[in-house]
């Protein structure tokens, strides 16, 4: 158990959350305003718990991704004279082309467990955009995560980061793995309640 905690720790998922708290927070008021103005009808308890949980992943997302050093500067891990413009504007655009040793035979669970771990990553995120908006096809929700993860690998050099030509798949990948998920359960789910209004 403390493996688990020590590693959400060094991925900085531990110190995000007080930022994906806020963000939240933020979201349910602006959403309750949103509601009580246009006096639209909430989509559904599970609906609005999963674009909660959708804003939740997209803050932490974005600060584990893009702002590694941000919580330990905010709960005085390092100082000030630590994070300085040399923290940033170092990381590189990379291409190692795994997944393409990997439709050759050539995969190795410790060598591409990164690879795993983001294909496990963006599978919520295909589940609770399913989840949250129903309507969506699952072309679409492949779109959206594609361009989500497009984005963040983009700019993740101007933080220190490498841009991935395969966390791109990955990403891509997982999210579709949960939509599909998602998309089962909720077609099982409708066609239960449709049997039990028949009988």
């Amino acid at each position: 158990m403390g493996g688990i905690f020590d590693t959400l720790l060094d991925y900085g998922i531990i110190g995000a959350l007080p930022f994906a708290l806020c963000g939240c927070a933020v979201y349910m008021l602006i959403r309750a305003l949103y509601l009580k103005k246009t006096r639209k009808p909430r989509a559904g308890a599970v609906a609005e718990t999963a674009r909660v949980l959708l804003v939740w992943f997209l803050v932490t997302l974005v600060i584990v991704v893009w702002f590694p050093l941000f919580p330990p500067l905010v709960f005085g891990k390092i100082s000030l004279r630590e994070f300085t413009a040399d923290t940033f504007f170092f990381g590189e655009y990379t291409s190692n082309n795994r997944f393409l040793y990997i439709l050759r035979g050539q995969f190795s669970a410790l060598r591409d467990f990164e690879l795993l771990a983001n294909i496990v990553l963006f599978v919520p995120y295909g589940i609770l955009l399913c989840t949250a908006f129903r309507r969506l096809k699952w072309w679409a929700v492949m779109l959206i995560s594609f361009g989500t993860t497009v984005f963040v690998e983009i700019f993740q050099p101007f933080f220190g980061r490498s841009c991935d030509v395969d966390d791109i798949i990955a990403n891509t990948l997982g999210a579709l793995i949960g939509c599909i998920t998602a998309k089962i359960v909720i077609c099982t789910a409708d066609f239960i309640k449709r049997h039990r209004r028949t009988e």
